[in-house]
């Protein structure tokens, strides 16, 4: 007879699934022995279990496939929630197996119990504990196909006392059915956006994640009709940095050119972007919005012209029937802006700027030149988003993540394991803050343990650089954000990888060059300005003014002294 490990195994086998992070545990421990004896899949050992998480949701996210992990009873499952979080936000198919106590002992306040169905509630688009042997391979069944087919997090709990027990004999012979394919739009929706598209002088493309695996398309429809292209921090990988058409990001890491094409756009095709923040959206003209979720159209601004549908087949039907329009002056002045604002961040990334001083344009430069066509970059949350977002130049083959809705610190690590492991061939480049990185630095010895060749490049300035300079904008003094850091390169050695630390300029090429070579994981231990700056792509002036403000307070508390040497410095 089959027990519920290995039917649940068999579900996941047809899934495509063939690997599971968590930390195992009593709860577990029957499913960690069932996968050893099963080679069609591996058991990854994570140090945290939301590691375990956003590995499994950054693999989900890169490969469109479900990702599994896995954590104990009580403290085990909670764990995940964060790393689970974050592939509910990116709608990303993952499934989360928790143990719980024993059905005989639930409700009695057992050792370790936790409502996890309450828990769990918000995170997850199925949510369910298995109570009987009866039940238990419809559930599992439902919540993989839940996960796959709506795009998210699907929870299974299994207590103790059924995980390990045979099956009843069943005539349910289930099948998982295949995602639905790409969504066509209506010929009316169509139409009617052929027709705002013809009277449309100064258009503009706002590329988001949901244009993934539509390029052409979508080049082709911006070349037709002489619309420049923006784009979202989710969408910057979805065309090549090098194409005319692209011509920068939006938002608060965006670029003065991308704000400027919708400041003065009379026309904005949304294609596959759900961007959050309204008031970087035109407001008063004419907006198509493409998108294959319904709920999803009209929520940020105000649309005249909603698509339901995929990208890819929607952009292709208007390519049929748009006419091509003739060279736009609107057009060109977007792309002189962008050529600008290129050579401006040419500039700043430039290694010989400072003989002594390593500014982080200079390190996430580099590495763009230098990495594989292909690599694969996880950049974690804070200033390391910032350069990433300003400096990567992305060629056709480049992928970016990152936890760029949910926007949790620490996702750099394991969601360059998660990737690493279901893409061997492929350089995976982890771009993290000191902050973020010490959050789940313990699983760097996961990625040496698996034989992981990943690369992490630390931009180590000593603070919680993004949240320092939120203080300042709204006229705080600067107070917390200081971090006492252990030495990575040693901590990297002694987990049996490469350490490497850059502290100037002239040695940042050669530590990239020796780890692209290296077959083990790398830590770069890169020690940047921590003073550096940036500017949004749009100053409001109560930031101005908060930022003055709070530096005046520094200098005050810090006294004479220290304001005297702040004014001849000026």
């Amino acid at each position: 007879m089959t027990t519920v490990c290995e039917k649940l195994l068999e579900i996941l086998a047809e899934a495509g699934v063939e690997e599971i992070f968590g930390i195992t545990g009593d709860a577990l421990n029957s499913l960690v022995d069932a996968i050893r004896q099963d080679d069609k899949f591996r058991w990854v050992s994570v140090k945290h279990e939301e590691s375990g998480a956003f590995a499994a949701a950054a693999q989900a996210k890169f490969t469109g496939k479900l990702a599994v992990c896995a954590g104990t009873v009580g403290p085990g499952a909670l764990h995940l929630l964060n790393g689970l979080y974050d592939a509910k936000r990116d709608r990303a198919p993952v499934l989360a197996i928790t143990g719980q106590v024993p059905e005989s002992e639930y409700g009695a306040g057992f050792f370790q119990e936790v409502d996890l169905e309450r828990v769990f509630g918000d995170v997850a688009v199925f949510n369910q504990t298995v109570r009987s042997t009866e039940q238990f391979e419809r559930l599992a069944r439902a919540a993989v196909q839940t996960a796959i087919e709506q795009g998210g997090v699907a929870h299974l709990s299994i207590p103790v006392d059924l995980i390990s027990q045979r099956l009843p004999k069943t005539n349910l012979q289930g099948t998982l059915v295949p995602v639905r394919g790409p969504i066509s739009p209506t010929q009316v929706s169509v139409e009617r956006a052929l027709v705002a598209i013809s009277k449309a002088e100064r258009p503009v493309v706002l590329a988001g994640d949901g244009a993934r695996g539509a390029s052409s398309e979508l080049l082709e429809f911006a070349e037709k009709i002489q619309a420049p292209i923006v784009h979202s921090l989710k969408g910057s990988d979805v065309v090549a940095y090098d194409h005319p058409l692209w011509v920068g990001g939006i938002g608060h890491l965006g670029t003065p050119q991308g704000l400027a094409a919708l400041d003065g756009c009379d026309l904005l095709v949304m294609a596959g972007s759900d961007f959050p923040y309204r008031a970087f959206l035109p407001s008063g003209i004419n907006i198509i919005q493409i998108d294959e979720t319904a709920s999803h159209i009209g929520r940020r601004c105000a649309v005249t012209h909603p698509i339901v549908g995929s990208v890819q087949p929607t952009l292709a039907l208007l390519n049929e029937k748009v006419s091509a329009a003739k060279p736009s002056t609107w057009l060109a002045t977007i792309q002189t802006r962008r050529e600008r604002w290129d050579r401006r961040m040419d500039k700043k990334a430039d290694l010989g700027r400072s003989a002594d001083i390593l500014h982080p344009q200079a390190v996430v430069r580099s590495i763009s030149d230098t990495a594989p066509d292909d690599a694969v970059y996880v950049v974690d949350v804070g200033t390391a988003t910032v350069w990433a977002g300003r400096h990567l130049r992305f060629r056709a083959q480049q992928r970016m993540f990152g936890s760029f809705t949910h926007g949790s610190l620490g996702v750099g690590l394991p969601g360059a394991i998660g990737i690493a492991s279901a893409a061997p061939g492929r350089q995976v480049i982890a771009i993290c803050g000191d902050g973020a990185f010490a959050q789940l630095m313990a699983d760097f010895i996961t990625a040496v343990h698996y034989k992981l060749p990943i690369i992490v490049v630390v931009l180590n300035n000593r603070k919680f650089g993004f949240v320092e300079l939120e203080m300042q904008a709204h006229g705080y003094v600067r107070y917390g954000t200081e971090i006492a850091n252990p030495d990575f390169l040693m901590f990297a050695e002694s987990c049996g990888g490469v350490g490497i630390s850059v502290t100037k300029p002239d040695q940042l090429l050669p530590a990239l060059e020796q780890a692209y070579a290296e077959s083990k994981p790398v830590l770069i231990d890169a020690h940047v300005n921590p003073d550096e700056l940036f500017a949004p792509a749009k100053i409001e002036v109560s930031a101005a003014w908060g930022y003055a403000l709070g530096k005046a307070k520094e200098l005050l508390i810090a006294g004479d002294e220290v304001l005297d040497e702040a004014l001849d410095r000026d």
